[in-house]
């Protein structure tokens, strides 16, 4: 077996983000770490500046084309292999490098696919998800220590802005504000549109040298137009336009972020970008922004919360609609100040 080690990579934007620090960990040791990603998430391993070699899988294909694509991956011949997911096709993926070693949580009856089946901690659903990424990463390298260590922190140089700055005819002189109204989990986690205007309107008033930068994939258009139309401000609306480096450039520069819990919110605290976020449904213990500048500003209204559900099973969003805007206006106001 050689000194390399494979990792299955998580699904979603903001758990890849989570999974760096153990990521950055592993790479400490000089092994050869291998990912296997969803293509659409291989830029953020870019991003990140680890020296990872990324495996572009649609690792939700057709189980054929899965195992095929999965092939390449046996000839590393890798001495271990991790499942990041917890999910039965995780485990999977990770059986099909035929590693010597396969390691993962024994959840989902995957102990069939598992040489190392780790059990969660009992108090798992207070812990952060870091920290569960590096149990199963310290696992394979024990001689790492055992505190959790710090996301990357990255960076873009002032020429890569300028590049950005004159694509969207931004200002480069003047500094400006996101706004990211977007959640792609669902709409349980979006504060409504209308609140987005108003705060929009709030900073426009008390920061009037600052532009505002309204950003969010392809198919948030209506939210963005929503709320540009409702604050009656002048935005710059880049909804749809930016690739992830270019959203990524957009959060080192920016003075702040108010966003939705969100794949945004995540690859925010990579640049350490000052993030205000109005949380509803979501455990921030466990899936909080890994930022030292990070404000979440939660409701405490419901029964419910935590429920971490898709949409509000009470179907009225009443934890996220009780965040009034000048409530988080009031926290966004005092980031601003503690970064002068």
């Amino acid at each position: 077996m050689s000194e390399a080690i494979i990792v299955i990579g998580l699904n979603w934007l903001g758990d890849v983000v989570m999974s760096l620090p153990a990521l950055s960990a592993a790479c400490s040791t000089g092994r050869e770490i291998h990912v296997v990603t969803r293509p659409h998430l291989a830029d953020v391993y870019r991003l990140s500046d680890l020296p990872i070699v990324v495996h572009k899988v649609e690792t939700n294909a057709n189980p054929l084309k899965v195992i095929k694509a999965m092939k390449p991956l046996s000839k590393i011949l890798a001495s271990s292999a991790i499942s990041l997911p917890d999910s039965f096709r995780g485990a999977l993926l990770a059986k099909l490098c035929k590693t010597g070693n396969v390691i993962g949580f024994n959840t989902q009856a995957r102990s069939l696919f598992l040489n190392k089946s780790i059990t969660k901690p009992e108090n798992y659903k207070l812990m952060h998800e870091s920290k569960l990424h590096y149990m199963l990463i310290r696992e394979a390298f024990p001689e790492l220590p055992e505190k959790t260590p710090d996301l990357p922190h990255c960076y873009f140089s002032k020429e890569d802005w300028n590049k950005v700055s004159n694509k969207f005819n931004i200002n480069k002189e003047k500094a400006f504000i996101l706004l990211a109204p977007g959640a792609a989990f669902g709409a349980a986690k979006r504060w409504p549109p209308e609140y987005f205007a108003e705060i929009t309107k709030l900073i426009s008033d008390k920061y009037k040298d600052l532009q505002i930068i309204v950003t969010g994939g392809s198919n948030e258009t209506e939210i963005t137009k929503e709320i540009s139309s409702q604050s009656g401000v002048s935005v710059i609306d880049l909804t749809g336009k930016t690739n992830l480096e270019e959203l990524a450039c957009l959060l080192n520069y920016a003075k702040a972020i108010v966003a939705n819990d969100s794949g945004t919110m995540h690859l925010a605290a990579l640049y350490r970008t000052p993030t205000i976020v109005p949380v509803g449904p979501t455990d921030m213990r466990r899936t909080g922004a890994l930022n030292e500048n990070f404000v979440p500003v939660i409701a405490n209204n419901c029964e419910k919360i935590p429920c971490r559900q898709r949409t509000c099973p009470l179907k009225t969003n009443a934890c996220m609609k009780s965040l009034k805007p000048p409530l988080v206006f009031h926290f966004l106001e005092e980031l601003l100040e503690d970064k002068e």
